[in-house]
């Protein structure tokens, strides 16, 4: 499926990796295991024939009762234009709901959405804190826009220890992608700080056993 090929943040040379995990956001909600997932499964295969329209009947009253993958499908729905109206409020309102649940895409979004105003006031303390909480559920883009803002000082004190501690976890999820930040970070920093911020990365990454 390519309905969701482009992303409207683009920075830092990894746009076409990011669109695509618009699309693997939607597989992996489909194996939650929600009371609602045969009806969002068959939403999903829809979808990903084409049938936008489908897809929104099966996914619309799930979203509408409660079930977090279906706002978050409604939400991205919203935002890129497809069943529905693109609508930067719309996509908010769905994504706020999905992320509150603890869906790691919503509050990856919602900090997207608030970094650049989208359908809200722009706020990067309001994105630092959506992409944190999307980082700690092991969102990689999450963590990695999370360590830029941390480098910028955007919402967040300037913390370099806080920003390779990120990106170092994020490499180890997506080394391919991320290496190559976290080796420029590391020319800005003396050695005590690489060495607390490995420790901190270590520290994260053994107690999510990656």
């Amino acid at each position: 499926m390519r309905e969701f090929m482009h992303d409207r943040k683009v920075n830092n040379g990894i746009a076409a990796c990011r669109r695509s995990v618009v699309l693997m956001a939607f597989v992996a909600l489909s194996f939650s295991g929600t009371v609602f997932a045969a009806d969002y499964q068959r939403g999903l295969e829809a979808f990903r024939a084409g049938d936008s329209q489908r897809a929104l009947e099966l996914w619309q009253p799930l979203a509408q009762a409660g079930d977090a993958n279906a706002q978050q499908a409604i939400g991205m729905m919203h935002e890129y234009g497809r069943g529905l109206a693109r609508d930067d409020v719309e996509a908010t309102k769905w994504y706020r709901k999905a992320a509150e649940q603890g869906v790691s895409e919503a509050q990856y979004r919602l900090g997207v959405f608030h970094e650049n105003g989208w359908g809200v006031t722009r706020d990067a303390g309001l994105a630092a804190q959506w992409y944190e909480r999307a980082a700690q559920l092991g969102h990689t883009f999450a963590q990695h826009d999370l360590a830029f803002m941390y480098l910028s000082g955007a919402g967040v004190p300037v913390d370099r220890i806080q920003a390779y501690k990120w990106l170092k976890i994020a490499s180890a999820q997506r080394g391919d992608l991320m290496v190559k930040h976290l080796r420029n970070v590391a020319q800005t920093m003396t050695a005590d700080q690489i060495e607390r911020a490995e420790k901190l990365a270590r520290a994260w990454l053994n107690s999510q056993k990656i």
